[in-house]
């Protein structure tokens, strides 16, 4: 199979950056871009919608803070799109001594948006997945955004880019969220992945609801992970595939609907990034 990559030169464009949200509207049948951020602007809190050859920047009256997130999803239930928390950065005045980058302090935002194409509403609750990291991924089985993961929000001062956090410093959970459109709930399951952050997530369209892949975390101390999970809406089932990708974190997954298989690239090793690509098909 042959494949090329085309570099699009377009007449505007979101300014560079890193850590955004983005995934596609299926009502409105375009590409939606939000927030990320960058080392010498911060965080980024500009909307933007892609038609396939060309970038429109939306004017909301209001929106999210900036933030960096990847937790955009599409919500079946509400036919609208959710970004589900993220992180803001704040300069802190400082310097790093030796690379001359800006210091900046991290903190978990702890909210849901949901946007309908023109405009973003906040949603209000007692009750959300208030952390940080986490795998997200939408069930299209159940219509839900599914949430797994994270790590507890707490201030962290960083140098212009993301680190992974210690569980000494904060506490990795194990929860598992379900977003209907409307509240979010916590599901108690005894059955589930170990505590972890940065796992890859995926849905699974026409088949059993969503797929979790490794991460960074585990039981005691954490460590890098290569197990396989699925999620059918109510509960987690382990899967022991005879082969598997070596473990890892920030992996990123999404499912082939033309071929059926849910596809794997890359991510971060112990000592290095890696760009390999893994499929798995799941037998009925």
């Amino acid at each position: 199979m042959n494949a090329d990559w085309i570099q699009l030169e377009t007449p505007d464009s979101p300014s560079p950056r890193a850590n955004t949200a983005i995934t596609y509207d299926e009502v409105l049948r375009n590409v939606v871009l939000f927030g990320g951020f960058s080392a010498s602007h911060g965080g980024h809190s500009d909307t933007w919608k892609f038609d396939g050859a060309n970038w429109t920047e939306v004017h909301p009256i209001q929106r999210p803070t900036e933030r960096a997130t990847n937790n955009l999803r599409w919500c079946p239930c509400r036919e609208q799109l959710v970004v589900v928390t993220g992180v803001k950065f704040s300069p802190t005045g400082g310097h790093h001594p030796i690379t001359g980058q800006r210091v900046w302090s991290e903190h978990n935002l702890g909210d849901t948006w949901i946007f309908d194409g023109e405009n973003w509403q906040e949603l209000r609750q007692s009750q959300y997945p208030n952390y940080v990291h986490q795998a997200s991924a939408t069930d299209f089985q159940s219509g839900r955004v599914i949430v797994f993961g994270g790590i507890v929000a707490g201030p962290k001062t960083v140098i212009g880019v993301f680190v992974p956090r210690d569980r000494r410093e904060s506490p990795l959970v194990d929860d598992t969220w379900i977003f209907d459109g409307g509240v979010w709930r916590q599901l108690h399951l005894v059955t589930r992945p170990t505590h972890r952050q940065f796992a890859a997530m995926s849905s699974h369209p026409g088949e059993r609801g969503v797929l979790l892949f490794g991460g960074h975390g585990g039981e005691g101390k954490p460590h890098l992970l290569d197990d396989t999970w699925i999620f059918d809406g109510e509960n987690w089932q382990e899967l022991h595939p005879s082969t598997s990708p070596s473990p890892r974190e920030e992996a990123c997954m999404t499912y082939d609907s033309m071929n059926g298989q849910v596809v794997l690239f890359g991510g971060r090793g112990d000592s290095e990034y890696l760009g390999d690509t893994w499929v798995l098909v799941l037998d009925e």
